[in-house]
């Protein structure tokens, strides 16, 4: 490079004009007009030089004080004009969502019945669920009882189900909206749950007898003897169609069907394979119902319509005597006419399953 071009290349560092190869100066896509004072054209292609004076100026040009190609006016006018447009959107946006609200029932779902989300191909299947319960991707209860505190440990176990259960010991704010459904003609608790009143469920609700899942017993986990929470899941409007004759019932329980249960949801928890069923030896079903081969949910807590303060009805299930230190597989399931059952572990429905292992 000679003294001319070196001399060439240190005044387009020094100025502030943009370079540009005057191959574009008739181009369709990138037309340039030649009498711009802010673009110098050049014969021949660009240097590096060049390159890093375009950049150089185009991010700050110290001449005409301009940031981006840009001055303080166009700016201002730039950011005013974002400003009206995203201001405009969240007035639109908020008033959307307000005629949403507005619009929207807060107790009553829009869709019911096989309209809902819960609904599947055959319509509307409560689900079950247990506790204690730690982590949503897991369904094992492990402890060891010779473990007071600590993890995996009697009082993790239960302070999770005290957790859970706090709304059934104390005396909540809607406590006051709660009435004995069991003294109450069928026919007109509807009308009491529109009023926004649900049936009273104490954790006393239970027989035959003295309940040996309490927080003073710790809930049998010292013993090696756990009690599992079991819950039907709500779903709003849903109606138990309870079995009225043995020949209605499923094979699996009928020779425990009793005419006393014409008015429960029946749940009954067992070992999932005839491995697990060999080593599961004894399980107590605590509930209303009051017989411990099978647990029962009656009928009168039915549909729940998002009573203030309603107390999800459960039993208990105890496992009296199992083996230790082998992880056994439990299924629990509910029964009814309207719940469907399935065996597919992937695609369990009307049931809840989980594992116990304790040292």
């Amino acid at each position: 490079m000679d003294s001319n071009e070196e001399s060439f290349e240190n005044r387009l560092l020094r100025n502030s004009f943009i370079v540009r190869p005057r191959t574009l100066l008739r181009s369709p896509l990138y037309r340039i007009k030649e009498n711009n004072e802010a673009i110098h054209i050049k014969d021949g292609s660009l240097t590096e030089l060049d390159y890093l004076s375009n950049i150089r100026n185009y991010l700050w040009n110290r001449e005409t004080k301009r940031f981006c190609a840009r001055d303080g006016l166009e700016w201002a006018k730039l950011g005013f004009c974002y400003f009206i447009h995203f201001f405009t959107l969240g007035i639109l946006f908020s008033a959307l969502v307000i005629v949403y609200f507005l619009l929207m029932d807060k107790k009553t779902p829009r869709r019911l019945g096989n309209e809902s989300a819960l609904a599947f191909d055959n319509g509307i299947n409560p689900g079950l669920g247990f506790r204690p319960q730690f982590y949503m991707d897991r369904s094992i209860i492990k402890w060891r009882s010779s473990r007071k505190t600590g993890h995996e440990s009697i009082g993790q176990m239960i302070d999770n189900i005290q957790e859970w259960g706090k709304m059934y010991i104390l005396k909540d704010q809607f406590y006051q909206q709660m009435i004995d459904c069991a003294a109450i003609p069928r026919h007109l608790l509807i009308n009491y749950f529109r009023q926004g009143l649900s049936c009273i469920f104490l954790v006393t609700d239970v027989k035959p007898g003295p309940n040996p899942c309490t927080k003073p017993k710790s809930y049998g986990y010292n013993k090696g003897r756990p009690c599992v929470i079991i819950k039907l899941n709500r779903i709003f409007g849903w109606i138990p169609e309870t079995y009225q004759s043995k020949e209605e019932v499923p094979i699996e329980i009928r020779h425990l069907w009793q005419p006393a249960m014409k008015n429960f949801v029946l749940i009954k928890c067992f070992g999932q394979y005839p491995t697990d069923e060999d080593l599961v030896y004894q399980v107590d079903h605590i509930s209303i119902l009051g017989n411990k081969a099978i647990g029962g949910i009656p009928t009168y807590f039915f549909p729940f319509l998002n009573q203030p303060g309603y107390r999800q009805p459960y039993i208990w299930a105890q496992f009296v005597k199992i083996e230790s230190n082998v992880l056994l597989n439990i299924v629990c399931r509910a029964y009814a006419k309207n719940i469907r059952q399935s065996t597919n572990i992937e695609d369990m429905t009307g049931a809840v399953h989980f594992e116990l292992f304790f040292e």
